[in-house]
């Protein structure tokens, strides 16, 4: 670290803003500065000289505040804002079926019905990740919501919602049919067998 007065202060400033910042403790021969420090979030501001039991005290600090972050409640997933009209919905990704682009248009199929949101297919992949598969490049589905896996011929489609059987996908609620790529549908098959029983792998 530089030295001269306040060089521990611009450190902070710089690495506190992240959002993993680490704990931090300064050392310093200068007392003018302590005030700020703990306004940017200091756990502990020693003034030399120090004694051993200060720095035991600074290091119980240290744990407790350890002990406070590693107690927080963790965040919550992102939700996904999507035009109804000229009302906006908002949905868990929990709730979503699947995602479809199409016309220069990307929206959200869910049982509450379908909506537009204002996101490319590759945007809405990188910030869900690995709970929504790449189907399609049309399509982003929701591994948890795939109810079956079809072929007929060289086509292979998944169905994604609530219902099973042929007859109840008619249903505006039940769910949708949407089409796999080709060159993707190895290993959507792979995907889907490979947290299940019940069927080889073959």
């Amino acid at each position: 670290m530089p030295d001269g007065e306040g060089a521990g202060l611009e450190l902070v400033r710089e690495l506190a803003r992240a959002p993993d910042a680490p704990l931090f403790v300064l050392a310093t021969a200068f007392k003018e500065h302590a005030l700020e420090a703990f306004e940017l979030g200091v756990v502990d501001y020693l003034t030399k000289p120090f004694t051993e039991e200060r720095v035991g005290a600074c290091l119980e600090r240290l744990q407790a505040r350890r002990v406070e972050r590693g107690s927080q409640p963790a965040p919550q997933p992102m939700r996904i804002v999507a035009r109804c009209g000229r009302g906006l919905v908002f949905l868990d990704p929990s709730e979503v079926w699947a995602f479809e682009a199409a016309d220069r248009l990307t929206s959200v199929h869910t049982a509450h019905g379908t909506f537009d949101v204002d996101l490319s297919l590759s945007a809405i992949e990188s910030s869900l990740g690995r709970s929504f598969a790449r189907v399609h490049r049309n399509w982003l589905v929701n591994a948890a919501h795939i109810k079956r896996l079809d072929r007929d011929g060289s086509e292979t489609t998944v169905f994604v919602g609530v219902a099973l059987a042929a007859g109840e996908a008619s249903g505006a609620s039940s769910g949708l049919t949407v089409p796999v790529a080709r060159e993707r549908a190895q290993g959507v098959r792979e995907m889907l067998l490979s947290n299940a029983m019940g069927v080889r792998r073959t």
